[in-house]
């Protein structure tokens, strides 16, 4: 009885006809790129390259199997992988001339000599190359930059750079061509100003050193020319001070004006003044999510929250976004801050991203609430988190006042989730009425505090409770 159910399960499998088995194979094909809860989607992070394997094992089958694979390479989209540890010259020889997808990061190689060599050899094969990521901890050797002075027919998607900031930027060749492209990410690079492999884009995203050739007028002259963009990441490195920026642009008379009619994701960090002259002069009629990153140095930070509150009025006065509720995230280097636009979505409306020394943070999160209390009006969720490797309570007794003032900006919250231990009792420390206050002087309408499940709930949270209930205004805790 088993000899025969086997006989009949092979019998089933047999009888399927190409088109069936094709789609069959659609279905084992795993998701390559995965959108992001942010909206920024597939440009910007690439995606699990080394998933492009997944057709191997169906290929291995039987003859039947591999025949209508490669025959149907078009339609199910495979591509032959170089990536570290592949042998690149093997597998060029004894495959079929499918596209190529380069993903070398040189760190993960046990000889880099050699892992250098193998993707010098797949970019010979330019007219097959599909995708190209390299990237590394460090500069990238100077020959493989120059053996992508060719024309790429097929490429979509171009990652490119060192993650490490280097103190002058890369280029790319000149004579590089690439009419399909369509994702740019350029780590430690120049702006390739004036390069046809702009014009298609819908993904660009640029992390440099600002040039002393590339102000905003140029900047907003290149977007001009990129009609399709739908997520758009420029990050500048701090390494000068803010006037140093702002002398060139007081001599320049006039701006571009640009309206890119398809951007939904839009994330900038750069110099106070840079930001400023862009956004002024960028229209966006589609945006969905804008990532604010702000990075000062010492001698900037006097000017931190006027930056970022001009930048945060004009996306008010501009989209007027809705925002119900808002999360703070404490870390050791940055505070970030995300606005959703209701409760149940996990796409937030905004992401502001503050790297200051902890001991500054509430001060300037202060001036910036202060100035755009109006975004708040319908806020009935709020997430105070603590993910600092050290205990946050310290210093929340100096700080107090500046929690209560924090807290004010949230009249309307209803639900307040706050997590980490100490920062649950020194925050309810903070929600104390004072002398002569009424229970309900801050959150008013509160109805639900909310701590993750097997949370050490404190005398100074169980006070305030109780101060609550006694008022009339009960405060229900629950877990999650």
């Amino acid at each position: 009885m088993a000899h025969g159910g086997t006989n009949r399960r092979h019998t089933c499998i047999d009888i399927l006809d190409d088109d069936s088995l094709l789609d069959v194979f659609c279905h084992c094909r795993p998701p390559v790129f995965l959108d992001r809860s942010d909206g920024a989607g597939v440009g910007l992070w690439g995606g699990r390259w080394e998933c492009e394997y997944w057709w191997y094992k169906l290929a291995w089958i039987c003859r039947r199997w591999r025949c209508l694979i490669l025959a149907s390479s078009s339609y199910l989209g495979i591509s032959l992988v170089c990536r570290y540890g592949t042998p690149v010259a093997d597998m060029l020889a004894h495959s079929p001339p499918l596209p190529l997808i380069i993903d070398h990061i040189p760190v993960f190689e046990a000889n880099p000599a050699e892992g250098e060599e193998r993707i010098l050899l797949a970019l010979k094969h330019h007219d097959r190359m599909r995708r190209i990521r390299l990237q590394g901890p460090n500069a990238l050797p100077k020959r493989i930059i120059e053996a992508i002075d060719k024309e790429f027919p097929l490429l979509e998607y171009l990652h490119i750079g060192p993650l490490s900031p280097l103190t002058t930027n890369l280029s790319l060749p000149s004579t590089l061509r690439a009419p399909h492209l369509r994702h740019l990410v350029l780590h430690n690079f120049d702006f390739p100003i004036g390069s046809p492999i702009l014009a298609g884009l819908v993904t660009l995203s640029l992390r440099c050193t600002p040039s002393a050739n590339f102000g905003p007028n140029e900047l907003l002259q290149q977007l001009s020319i990129m009609p399709h963009l739908e997520t758009l990441r420029i990050l500048f490195y701090p390494p000068r001070s803010n006037q140093d920026i702002e002398r060139p642009l007081l001599q320049i008379p006039s701006f571009t004006h640009v309206t890119l009619p398809t951007l939904h994701w839009f994330g900038f960090q750069g110099p106070n003044a840079y930001t400023e002259a862009v956004l002024l002069r960028v229209t966006m009629p589609l945006l969905k999510v804008t990532e604010i990153l702000s990075m000062v140095s010492d001698s900037d930070i006097l000017d931190l929250p006027s930056s970022v509150l001009f930048t945060l009025q004009s996306l008010w006065e501009t989209k007027n976004p809705r925002v119900s509720n808002v999360k703070v995230t404490f870390y050791n280097t940055h505070v970030m801050v995300t606005m959703y636009p209701h409760e149940r979505t996990e796409m937030p409306s905004l992401h502001l991203r503050l790297c200051l020394y902890l001991p500054s943070e509430l001060r300037y999160m202060l001036q910036i609430f202060d100035g755009v209390r109006e975004m708040f009006t319908e806020v009935g969720s709020l997430t105070l988190e603590d993910k600092t490797s050290f205990e946050y309570l310290e210093g929340f007794a100096t700080r107090a006042k500046s929690w209560r003032e924090l807290l004010r900006s949230f009249n309307r919250v209803k639900t307040l989730h706050v997590s980490g231990d100490d920062f649950i009792e020194g925050l309810s420390c903070s929600l104390q009425p004072r002398d002569g206050e009424s229970a309900i002087e801050l959150l008013p309408v509160l109805m639900v505090f909310s701590c993750p499940e097997g949370s050490h709930v404190g005398e100074s949270c169980r006070s305030f409770l109780a101060a609550r209930q006694n008022a009339g205004f009960p405060v229900t805790i629950s877990h999650y």
